[in-house]
């Protein structure tokens, strides 16, 4: 299976490209390594799912 290229995930999901990024419980330690370095992880939050699926999106500014 080919790595996926979170960087340029990470990317797409703060420039409203891709709503969601869903990482599986194998991905997660090199996912992990390359969001905690990322320049979006300010605006960017994971909600775990059942089965260990961590659903990362971008955090929505409220209107005021």
């Amino acid at each position: 299976m080919a790595e996926k290229d979170y960087e340029t995930l990470l990317k797409q999901l703060h420039d409203g490209q891709i709503d969601e990024l869903v990482v599986r419980p194998p991905e997660f330690m090199d996912f992990q390594k390359i969001f905690q370095a990322s320049p979006y992880r300010s605006q960017i939050e994971g909600n775990a799912k059942h089965g260990g699926e961590i659903h990362y999106h971008l955090i929505k500014e409220e209107a005021k």
